[in-house]
């Protein structure tokens, strides 16, 4: 089930410290680990991964994650992680003045699925 939470970002005078991976028991299943912008007024995205999960966690701005298959919207601020299971199709938004950025990563895995993720 896709899901919500908020990390604790340890956040003083001095900005913040985000340990991304706290909320799961191991973290031996890590693929797919990538930084993403994108630029007010843009998206990316629009996308499945048929085999994995992905989870997103916004680092800097806001963005807006629809999932048009099953009609649901989710915005995001810094230290909001979103995970999204398999083959649910996501498109990542941003629609607010300021560039956004996030690192997104599987944590599962489809036992035996090689197949690409796919693009709409």
């Amino acid at each position: 089930m896709n899901e919500t939470a908020r990390l604790n970002d340890h956040r003083d005078d001095r900005g913040y410290v985000i340990n991304p991976f706290e909320h799961l028991q191991s973290t031996s299943l890590i693929s797919n680990c990538h930084i993403f912008s994108i630029e007010p007024g843009h998206v990316r995205g629009n996308h499945t991964h048929p085999g994995r999960n992905e989870e997103v966690i916004v680092i800097a701005g806001e963005l807006v994650i629809r999932m048009p298959d099953q009609e649901k919207e989710y915005t995001l601020s810094e230290a909001d992680i979103l995970k999204i299971d398999p083959g649910v199709c996501h498109i990542f938004a941003n629609e607010n003045d300021s560039t956004a950025v996030a690192i997104c990563w599987s944590s599962r895995r489809d036992k035996g699925y090689e197949g690409p993720d796919t693009v709409r």
